[in-house]
């Protein structure tokens, strides 16, 4: 009962920091989550940072999964990296060739929210009640060195690079594991944040992943409760020329999607000159962390 009280005490006082109802504040290890409410629909932030929002999240989704999908061919294993809310996994799962989906989390509580509280359970369409669902409670950087398997998609849904500790995740270091834990024809692709609000870091994703042997495709949305947010794609054989040539013929035409067909992919894949000089962007390392500089020195402000 103690116990009760005080979670309702710290939620009322949490409360005043927020415009919208909270319907859920949760502290973990790592991170402090929260939900909140408005018209019937919810968002979720991670230490108040806008993760997802019921009311748009499939703009966000469906082109970070299904681009990757079509482009992979033979669609069996796949492994995200980060993704605790479900979603990116309830979307593989509507492919029936996929045999097993592994997902990488460090926080052992968003996992439990998504598996277990109602408002996530039917966000993600209890994705991970799914016997093709794995979870591994781990740390992403050193997940895709100790594999053994390969995957045909790795998809990376991470928080933004705000600070060195998330940085590595968007090193050239990185980067070159997750290439070698592809399968010839597989795909790679991670959220890179802004291409408008934070283009420096999100060319320097790009060119990080090019330096560790990817062929880039950057992709882009407007995601009306996140602004326009963008991902980037790598592969192993193919030119980019010819990867959006392929994905622009291809029909997108499964019932199930909300929003993604034919004539979306050619907005996903198209973009005008960046608004900023990109020339003298450096490669992101371990040793040279220069990805949280780019974007905490974005056009946030204007958002």
């Amino acid at each position: 009962l103690g116990t009760y009280f005080s979670e309702e005490i710290i939620l009322f006082g949490e409360q005043k920091s927020w415009k919208d109802k909270v319907v859920l504040n949760k502290q973990s290890r790592y991170q402090k989550i929260t939900i909140t409410e408005k018209e019937g629909y919810h968002w979720l932030f991670i230490n108040n940072h806008l993760q997802l929002s019921s009311f748009d999240e499939y703009l966000y989704h469906e082109p970070f999964v299904h681009l990757p999908a079509a482009l992979s061919g033979d669609l069996k294993n796949i492994l995200i990296m980060g993704g605790g809310d479900g979603c990116a996994a309830r979307e593989f799962l509507k492919y029936e060739s996929v045999e097993k989906v592994t997902v990488v989390e460090l926080d052992s509580l968003m996992i439990n929210l998504a598996t277990n509280n109602g408002l996530l359970t039917i966000l993600n369409d209890s994705s991970f009640h799914d016997d093709r669902v794995q979870v591994q409670i781990q740390d992403a950087f050193l997940f895709p060195q100790q594999t053994k398997e390969k995957y045909d998609v790795i998809l990376v849904d991470l928080p933004d690079p705000r600070s060195i500790d998330v940085n590595k995740l968007y090193t050239r270091e990185f980067y070159k594991r997750c290439y070698k834990a592809l399968n010839p024809n597989g795909v790679f692709i991670t959220q890179a944040g802004s291409p408008y609000f934070a283009t420096k870091a999100f060319y320097c994703i790009g060119k990080t992943m090019e330096s560790a042997g990817f062929n880039t495709v950057p992709m882009h949305n407007q995601v009306l409760t996140m602004g326009e947010w963008g991902w980037m794609m790598g592969v192993k054989i193919r030119d980019e020329f010819s990867v959006k040539n392929y994905l622009k013929q291809q029909s997108f035409d499964k019932s199930d999607l909300r929003w993604l067909n034919q004539e979306s992919v050619s907005g996903v894949l198209s973009f005008g000159k960046p608004l900023v000089d990109t020339s003298g962007i450096e490669i992101n390392t371990l040793a040279t962390p220069v990805l949280p500089t780019y974007y905490n020195r974005g056009n946030w402000s204007m958002f």
